[in-house]
């Protein structure tokens, strides 16, 4: 499906905006903060947080990040207060002053936690692979590793989810230069990103409603595809065959938008 430009758009999103409660979902790593060369150094640049904080004290805005890390760990890297934070593909959800409601994770987490020793084993030939326990899942990273030995690492885990019962029991899910093990529970950030504007609506009538949502992995192709027809779903990166129906080259643009949000009016743009 063919993407536009979003600066290019100014006028229709402006038309759009005025007068409408903001409701902005997105994506952390690719979006927020730019890829890095492993999770732990990712970061959230200084004036994409002063926007974000600012748009979290709007009366007129409801913010929030929808992300694959854990929610511990997006929580940390965010830290802002008054916002949703959503972990694991919607696996987790806290919105501000509620508490996490856990799921029932006792057999899956057994299976995971023997996938796990399994793949530290199975993969400790190919240097570069970093295996994240999320809790709720666990994520296999090869950004590091070669690229001639990337198939391998893949097949592997693949066959790690088939002996264990395939989709039945542990599903994987393809990121960028990454496979996700996760429950099968249905949920993901297409579910997740419908159960909230179907909130918002109740609060606030879905006519006044301006929702976005930015993302840059084909795990937001989930939620692109919920938000058609609902609001402004925008690819982060280059432009390619996506639900998505706007785009913006990077996260530094992510942060210009978000300035822009956060600037108080259209006029100001």
């Amino acid at each position: 499906m063919t993407v536009r430009y979003l600066f290019d758009c100014r006028d229709e999103l402006e038309a759009g905006r005025a007068g409408k409660h903001l409701v902005l979902l997105l994506d952390f790593d690719g979006t927020l903060a730019p890829i890095a060369p492993t999770p732990d150094e990712a970061a959230l640049p200084g004036e994409t947080r002063q926007a974000l904080e600012a748009l979290s004290r709007s009366p007129v805005c409801t913010v929030a990040i929808v992300s694959g890390r854990s929610l511990e760990d997006v929580r940390a890297k965010v830290g802002i207060e008054g916002i949703t934070y959503v972990g694991n593909h919607g696996l987790e959800i806290v919105r501000p002053g509620e508490e996490l409601q856990p799921l029932n994770m006792a057999r899956h987490a057994a299976v995971l936690q023997r996938m796990k020793e399994e793949l530290t084993l199975s993969l400790a030939a190919f240097p570069g692979v970093i295996i994240e326990d999320k809790g709720c899942s666990l994520a296999v990273h090869y950004r590091k590793v070669s690229e001639e030995n990337r198939p391998l690492v893949k097949a592997a885990v693949h066959e790690r989810a088939r002996v264990h019962g395939g989709e039945r029991e542990i599903e994987v899910a393809a990121g960028a230069m990454v496979l996700e093990l996760r429950p099968p529970f249905g949920r993901d950030k297409g579910t997740i990103v419908s159960e909230m504007l179907e909130s918002e609506a109740r609060r606030r009538g879905e006519a006044n409603l301006f929702a976005v949502y930015l993302g840059d992995d084909m795990t937001d192709e989930d939620a692109f595809k919920a938000l058609r027809g609902r609001g402004w779903p925008v690819l982060v990166g280059a432009p390619r065959i996506s639900y998505a129906e706007y785009y913006l080259n990077d996260p530094g643009e992510v942060r210009d938008l978000l300035a822009m949000f956060a600037s108080g009016g259209p006029g100001e743009w």
